[in-house]
């Protein structure tokens, strides 16, 4: 709850310096509406944080279920001795059991799930509120903010203006065309403020406004000027190769934890010493 206030607050201070540049008072205390849009917000991420909770809890206990049976099936069968079934069994159930199935079959960590949960719920909740906000103050144009690293299908609409209601959607302004909400995908999943979008958007004055970006600030934002390995990648490319790292890295971290487990409740000597040596490794 504290996160969801501070975002709208930094929110609410952020549009309120485009108010004053416009001759108006600004916002001085949210409104039934935007009360209504922060506390809805809080509750629908608290709601999908607590349904995390549940199905990972599920997925640990079927991946504990299955590490155990397969642990069973390899002894009786001879393939493995007792002691290196165990060990098979304690790294599958570190792998498998912090999974999060969704009802469409996607899967995911349950780390990646719950910063998903908490940066799209923050992010959509605030920009509802500029929405609202907007709406009151009688402003139809907002402009998008930009930064390095966005997806390409982002990267198209970033920086760029935008028509709440549509009616000014097409006429240049500023030098660049504005956009309908339908153009930027807003209330998709894909598209602005879905999932782990960090876009915002802020009222726009027409003659009192100024873009923050140029299209010559947008274009440089997309260029490949990050070398790796001998290749040239854009932002966006490189920190998905850094996202990649991440996961791999976390992934071994629940192994190591699992090891150090295992051999802190090993039932014999050997068992302990094969963990431990999992472990260092």
């Amino acid at each position: 709850r504290t996160l969801f206030e501070d975002a709208a607050v930094e929110s609410v201070r952020n549009d309120n310096v485009r108010y004053r540049e416009a001759g108006l008072a600004g916002i001085i205390k949210l409104s039934p509406a935007a009360m209504q849009v922060l506390d809805a917000g809080y509750k629908k991420c608290s709601g999908n944080l607590s349904n995390l909770t549940l199905t990972t809890a599920n997925t640990a206990q079927q991946a504990y279920i299955t590490a155990c049976n397969n642990a069973y099936m390899q002894v009786v069968s001879g393939a493995f001795d007792y002691n290196t079934a165990i060990r098979n069994a304690v790294k599958a159930a570190a792998q498998d059991g912090t999974w999060v199935l969704y009802p469409s079959g996607h899967r995911d960590r349950i780390d990646v799930a719950v910063r998903r949960a908490v940066l799209t719920g923050v992010g959509q909740t605030v920009r509802q509120l500029s929405s609202v906000n907007a709406n009151e103050m009688g402003c139809d144009i907002m402009e998008i903010t930009a930064h390095s690293g966005a997806r390409p299908s982002h990267a198209e609409w970033q920086g760029k203006l935008v028509s709440m209601s549509g009616k000014k959607a097409g006429r240049i302004i500023s030098g660049c065309r504005v956009l309908s909400l339908d153009e930027i995908g807003y209330g998709n999943g894909d598209g602005f403020g879905g999932w782990n979008c960090r876009h915002d958007w802020y009222p726009f004055f027409e003659g009192i406004s100024s873009r923050a970006y140029s299209d010559d600030d947008l274009k440089k934002l997309n260029e490949k000027n990050t070398e790796y390995n001998g290749k040239n990648y854009s932002d966006y490319e490189i920190t998905q190769i850094q996202r990649k790292f991440e996961r791999d890295i976390r992934g071994l971290k629940r192994e190591a934890v699992a090891y150090d487990s295992g051999r802190a409740n090993a039932q014999n000597e050997q068992l302990r010493q094969q963990f431990s040596e999992d472990f260092n490794k």
